[in-house]
Parts: structure tokens; sequence; C-alpha cells
């Protein structure tokens, strides 16, 4: 399929900038010496020279002869932020990928445990499916845009800074791909969520009816499921946990590139008169990045939703005192997407974010009219 190819397109190129040492062969992940060895120099050459780059890079912003009067404290934020994220996720990346290759042998588990009936990955559904796309769509476009950004720098630059700017494009979808793998580790999750609900739905007749007494085959595989259902639940609790900190700086680096290139967007639209084809690109890249951050969110609401929408369910069935228990046991461990303790993963901290992302603008704003005397308290 079309997706499955473009999709190891994307995990090749995790490898080749240093995201993981782990590549997808025939569904399952490997890493082999070669990979390992040379993610190890990738990452030693990106924490290196990243400084150097991110300096002469903000050197040119601020003397750009195309670029208007910016405030220059902006440029040396973003850059600031976007390296210790950077650095994050290179430094603690063998914590991932351990965390990711668990979930993928329970994920594998239960592929095995349906082969005879429908595999996970065709029986998504509509919603989860599209979400996968579009995912997987915006982090392409993302990439690629990263790929040609020295092509709509105007004018002529140097080759250095054609280099430079090559180079911290490509640094910046460092964390963009790290937390893409955790968007697919999710999917794959909520994926696992909706087969076991459906089997629980199968084993218990919800639509037909169920027997006074369940029999001792039903309570066995309600057992299974119940073991699957836990397994799932404690290894996404896991997951949570040791990508807590890269959420937070991802979200510390998406605040920064969204209300500094807001605000960065403003002057430039309307300061200089730019080719069309810069102010489409700008745009286009500002808005996919958006909708990248937002399905992260979506996920996560997706995921909670699957894990716990079976309780709602199981109460239109006969009442045992198995069901009972399963149903106790459903209703306590309930996910929360945490982020080391300070907020929620969900579709509400992303609006509360965009709240801060235009409350910081205006501010850069204000201070940008100051800065030039264009007006006075």
């Amino acid at each position: 399929m079309v997706s499955e190819f473009l999709l190891r397109i994307c995990q090749s190129y995790s490898v080749f900038l240093g995201v993981s040492s782990y590549f997808r062969v025939s569904k399952n992940y490997r890493e082999t010496w070669l990979t390992r060895g040379y993610v190890l120099v990738v990452n030693a050459l990106t924490l290196s020279l990243l400084p150097l780059v991110f300096w002469l890079s903000a050197q040119y912003v601020r003397i750009a002869s195309w670029f208007p009067n910016l405030l220059t404290y902006t440029t040396y934020i973003l850059y600031t932020v976007s390296y210790a994220t950077i650095a994050y996720t290179l430094i603690s990346r063998s914590c991932r990928d351990k965390a990711l290759l668990e979930v993928d042998r329970i994920v594998q588990r239960l592929n095995r445990r349906i082969a005879q009936d429908v595999r996970i990955g065709q029986s998504v559904g509509s919603r989860l499916g599209h979400l996968h796309s579009l995912k997987l769509g915006s982090v392409l476009f993302v990439c690629v845009a990263s790929l040609l950004a020295c092509l709509t720098i105007p004018n002529k630059p140097k080759l250095s800074v054609l280099l430079c700017v090559f180079l911290y494009s490509n640094a910046k979808n460092i964390p963009l791909l790290a937390v893409y793998r955790y968007y697919l580790a999710l999917w794959d999750i909520a994926c696992c969520y909706k087969y076991l609900n459906k089997q629980l739905a199968q084993l218990l007749h919800l639509d037909r009816g169920i027997q006074d007494t369940p029999s001792r085959r039903q309570l066995e595989q309600l057992q299974h499921l119940w073991m699957l259902h836990s397994l799932l639940t404690c290894c996404t609790q896991r997951l949570n946990k040791i990508y807590g900190l890269l959420m937070l700086a991802a979200r510390f680096d998406n605040l920064a590139f969204f209300a500094i290139n807001t605000y960065w967007g403003i002057v430039f639209s309307f300061s200089v008169k730019a080719p069309f084809y810069v102010t489409l690109f700008g745009a286009s890249n500002y808005y996919v990045h958006l909708l990248d951050f937002y399905l992260l969110n979506f996920i996560c609401d997706q995921t909670m939703w699957y894990q716990s929408v079976i309780r709602h369910s199981l109460s239109e069935g006969h009442w045992s005192r198995e069901l009972n228990a399963f149903v106790l046991y459903v209703c306590t461990s309930k996910l929360d997407f945490w982020v080391c303790g300070l907020y929620k993963v969900n579709r509400r901290s992303w609006f509360q974010m965009q709240i801060s992302i235009i409350t910081f603008s205006i501010l850069l704003l204000q201070f940008h009219l100051l800065h030039n005397k264009k007006y006075t308290l």
C-alpha cells in the first residue's frame, strides 16, 4: 500500500537523522551493529555542530537585508529552546526505544491472536484510519518542506547560509519524528483497545442477550481478554511516563515556535514585499505544524476513550459477578496522559496552548512597535 511505503520512508528518515537505531522489517523492529554505530556518530555530530549552526543562522537573520528589523532576542530564544529539545531527544533515545519495543511486542501478540479473524490494521475503522493518514501526511509535508527550505530564501545567499538552513531545518525534524513514533504507538494501542472492546461485546452477546450463568469457556475468554486489557494499560502508562519529559520539551518547543513565528509572520507580511511563494510556503508550514500538534492531542483523547468505552456498553448485557469485577477494574484503571504531573495531553490543553500563543505573539508585537518607536504609551 502507498501508506505503508510512505511510512517506511518516514522511518528510514528517522534512522538517517539519528532519532532511532531501529528500522522496521516485516512489521518487526530490528537493530544492527551498523545502525547502532551510525546513530551514535550522527547524534554526536548533531549535538556538537548544532550550536554553531544555530549561531550562524541567528547572525544571518539579524543582518539579512530582506528581513525586517526584528527583536533580536526572539531568534536566540527560539534557537535555544530548539537546541535544548533536540539535545534531550537524542540523549534519551535508548529509553524510548525500549518502551516502543515493549508496545510492539504486545501489538504483535494481539495480531497473532486475531490472525484467524482479521488483522488490527484492517479493522481500525474510518476514524482511526483517517487519523493515521492525516498524521503521516502532515509529518511528510514538514519533512519535505525542511528539505526545500533553503530554496525559499530570497536573493542569492552564500553556500554557507544554504548549508546552515538545510542543517537547521533537518535538525528541527528530530523532535517531530520522535513525537511521531509516540503517536504511532498510541495509535496501535487505540486499535488494540478497539479490538478488545469488540471481542468483549461479542463474548457477552450484548446485542442478543446472554444466559443467566456464564459458561466456563466464556469465563476463560473473559479472563484472557481482561489480562490483555490490563497488560495494554500498564504498557501505555509506562510509555506515557517515559515520554513525559519529551512531551514537556516538545510543548515548550512548539509554544516558542508558534508564538515567535506568528510574530515573524505578521511583521514579514506587512514590512517586506516578499514573493508570493515565500509567503505561501511559510504559512503552509506553520499551519501544518499546528495540525500536526493537534493530532497528537487528539489521539490521546481517542486512546482514553477506547480504553474506557467498554464499561458503558457492558451495562446493557446480563450482569454477573465476573462481569462486575471486570467493570470495577476498568473504572479504576482509567488512563490519564499526564505530562510530568503538570498537565494532560488532550484537545483541551491544545486549545489552552493556542490562547498562550496569541497572548505571547501580541506581547512581542507590542515590544516590536515600542522598539521601533511607532507609538508611545
